[in-house]
């Protein structure tokens, strides 16, 4: 009998009043236009998307900061008026950060922050996706492109640990050695760099990590700004390859970020398979055109896949 398998993505609309003045108690300034909480408005695609090519997952968790941040066409999705899906379609449920947040975390704006704490999410799947908002399938996907035999389908490419390494990458080698250093290794100029991409994993697995390394995650945390010091879901991916709990293959993986150019961004969405990745960074000062294009074209993609 197949285990069911969970989706789970983070949310913000930072247009929310309220949200906004939750942010003012804890920092100061607008949090708007910032590019860790502004709105690409795809977050309904990365949901549709799910609903349609990944039709056998269970749930879709939703994770929401407050009640303020419910959209309309959550609701729409939830009480099941999207009929053109068919019946066979995921549940979509909402869950805000009290749900599953300690009080003392909150409240919450870093995703680093929220990820440390997806396993207790109230109902969640020992298996699931996690993913971000800007991440979209584009083709049908299947169970087994995630999870095989009970373990989470993940790679994990090994590259030279840079000079003058940036933030993120110093975090990724603190948690790479805090896990590796469990089993015997330490790293200095390689690194294992996870790809930036649907992330399947074991509730069971982060359970064990938090056991392993409670102290030192706690110690990390931050509520509202991605630090060094901080951990992110990459630590369960880690923790999955060093205890040989995984399957060497990750799904068909397009990234649209930086890299591609916003003439191209349309072109290498329509021509993405599998998953496409649209990651925002803080030089695309043409943003909210890349996010006009980026959503006529998965609209468009779902057409033609209609037609």
């Amino acid at each position: 009998m197949k285990q069911p398998i969970d989706f789970v993505v983070p949310m913000v609309f930072p247009d929310d009043p309220k949200w906004q003045d939750d942010f003012r108690l804890r920092n100061s300034g607008n949090a708007t236009e910032h590019v860790r909480w502004r709105s690409w408005g795809t977050e309904e695609l990365t949901v549709r998307c799910v609903m349609r090519f990944m039709p056998w997952v269970r749930t879709i968790y939703i994770l929401l900061a407050r009640e303020s941040q419910v959209q309309p066409w959550m609701k729409e999705l939830s009480n099941g008026a999207n009929e053109a899906h068919g019946a066979n379609e995921p549940t979509i449920r909402l869950c805000f950060h009290d749900k599953f947040i300690p009080k003392e975390y909150l409240p919450c704006f870093t995703s680093p922050t929220i990820e440390m704490f997806l396993h207790r999410i109230p109902g969640l799947a020992e298996q699931f996706v996690y993913a971000n908002d800007d991440m979209f399938v584009l083709s049908p996907l299947e169970e087994y492109d995630f999870f095989k035999d009970g373990k989470p389908c993940q790679s994990l490419r090994e590259k030279a640990y840079p000079v003058r390494p940036n933030v993120f990458q110093r975090k990724c080698m603190k948690q790479q050695n805090l896990v590796g250093g469990k089993f015997g290794y330490h790293f200095t100029d390689r690194w294992l760099k996870n790809r930036h991409c649907f992330a399947p994993i074991l509730k069971s697995c982060c359970e064990a990590v938090w056991r392993e390394f409670g102290q030192e995650i706690s110690a990390g945390i931050s509520p509202v700004w991605r630090t060094e010091f901080s951990y992110n879901q990459y630590i369960y991916v880690l923790w999955q390859h060093f205890t040989g709990n995984f399957i060497q293959e990750t799904p068909t993986q397009t990234y649209a970020g930086k890299k591609v150019a916003t003439a191209d961004l349309r072109a290498t969405i329509l021509s993405a398979n599998g998953v496409v990745c649209i990651n925002d960074n803080a030089i695309e000062h043409d943003w909210q055109i890349r996010a006009k294009i980026a959503r006529e074209a998965i609209m468009a993609k779902l057409m033609m896949i209609d037609d």
